[in-house]
């Protein structure tokens, strides 16, 4: 084989390769979309280990620290960590991967419950316990996949703490600013939470709470 045969060949494996890329991180379609998040729950599975219940204690306990966080970076990126109260319970489980653009996949758990974001530029689709409960958008509301009925917003535009609602009843008021990594373990995610929070409630609670905690880091 001459040179210019084995290097027209060599270029050819280069752009086959190199749009084989491409395509393995563009956005996913929702059939990928599903089998990523499949991959990332047995991941999970394996390496979480067993979660604290939440409840409303448990709530008021979260806390900004992480144990177990791990970064990888290649061509996009993935980030898993465990959220854990002040004295340390783990409590949310999470990964993340990022595709080209501004698109990317968020899974988190809980001891309970299951919580997908499927990020697609300036909207995020929500899935709860595997099915789609609506888009989360830019003003931090939560809107239902058929109805379009406001479900839950985080107010990001409060002066000292985001305001979290739920049908249109403030539940919860999440800190807003973000401690230094000295003081992680310390720093509660809730000034409150209300004393009659029900289950519904604290799930859609912690639909619109989680993505703002954990920050993937889409488009960066």
């Amino acid at each position: 084989m001459g040179f210019l045969t084995t290097l027209a060949l060599l270029i050819t494996l280069g752009v086959l390769w190199l749009v084989f890329t491409v395509m393995k991180h563009a956005a996913p379609s929702e059939k990928r979309m599903r089998a990523e998040l499949a991959k990332m729950k047995t991941d999970m599975d394996a390496w979480a280990g067993d979660l604290v219940k939440i409840d409303k204690a448990e709530l008021e306990l979260f806390s900004l620290g992480q144990v177990k966080k791990a970064a990888k970076k290649r061509f996009r990126s993935a980030v898993k960590g465990i959220y854990t109260t002040i004295f340390e319970e783990p409590v949310v489980a999470y990964s993340f991967k990022k595709f080209l653009g501004k698109n990317g996949l968020l899974y988190a758990r809980t001891a309970t419950h299951e919580y997908g974001y499927w990020i697609k530029n300036n909207e995020t689709q929500v899935l709860i316990n595997g099915q789609i409960v609506g888009a989360l958008r830019d003003d931090g509301g939560l809107y239902g996949a058929r109805t379009k009925r406001l479900l839950a917003k985080l107010d990001k535009k409060g002066a000292v703490a985001f305001p979290v609602t739920v049908n249109q009843r403030e539940v919860a008021s999440m800190t807003k600013a973000q401690p230094a990594d000295n003081k992680e373990l310390t720093a509660r995610a809730f000034q409150f939470v209300k004393d009659d929070l029900t289950e519904e409630e604290e799930v859609l609670l912690l639909s619109v709470v989680l993505p703002e905690i954990i920050q993937p880091p889409v488009g960066k």
